[in-house]
């Protein structure tokens, strides 16, 4: 009970914060999906990597051995979705699940169940993408990226270009684009 009121008090602390910020920067993107809309089928299934941007090239570091990367978004139980990553690193397919809370006491974010990590999530329409999804996340090492999933394998360079100006306005002027030359791992082929 106190933990959900904590949570409460710091979603409502952190969605006032982020109007106050928009105000003074003009290229942030709207609102973050509410886990209401999170949750819905519209969200559900699987998310191609397109790009990653962060303020830190550090933050990058991940992404620069990973050749494609697969995201397939699904209903967990007890008010979770579980997010299952497949991607390629050189030949070989790798894979990792993660689970996040859905809960109207976190708005806007979501806390992964260990409370390493968490997530904001755009609407694609901010990079004039609505096949395309935006997810802010600071994962358990403080390393904060915005990563551009598409419901597409093949994104237009239009879009990319769109999203690098963004992250850009936000000052993420490091920015990696999932290179592809091996194609996209099969969540079940994945180790």
């Amino acid at each position: 009970m106190l933990m959900n009121t904590l949570w409460g008090v710091v979603g409502s602390v952190m969605g006032l914060l982020y109007t106050g910020i928009q105000v003074m920067v003009p290229c942030l993107p709207p609102a973050p999906l509410s886990n209401d809309v999170i949750s819905t089928d519209v969200y559900m299934g699987t998310w191609h990597f397109v790009a990653a941007a962060a303020w830190d090239e550090d933050d990058l570091k991940s992404f620069k051995t990973t050749d494609s990367s697969v995201l397939h978004i699904q209903k967990g139980t007890n008010g979770t979705l579980t997010a299952t990553e497949g991607y390629r690193v050189g030949d070989k397919c790798q894979k990792n699940t993660w689970s996040y809370y859905i809960s109207s006491v976190t708005e806007p974010f979501l806390f992964r169940t260990d409370f390493d990590a968490f997530v904001l999530i755009w609407d694609g329409k901010f990079v004039n993408c609505p096949s395309c999804i935006i997810i802010f996340l600071v994962d358990e090492n403080e390393e904060a990226s915005a990563l551009l999933f598409a419901r597409n394998e093949v994104t237009p360079d239009e879009v990319i270009q769109e999203f690098e100006s963004k992250m850009e306005c936000v000052l993420m002027d490091d920015v990696i684009k999932a290179p592809l030359k091996k194609g996209y791992c099969k969540l079940d082929e994945a180790a």
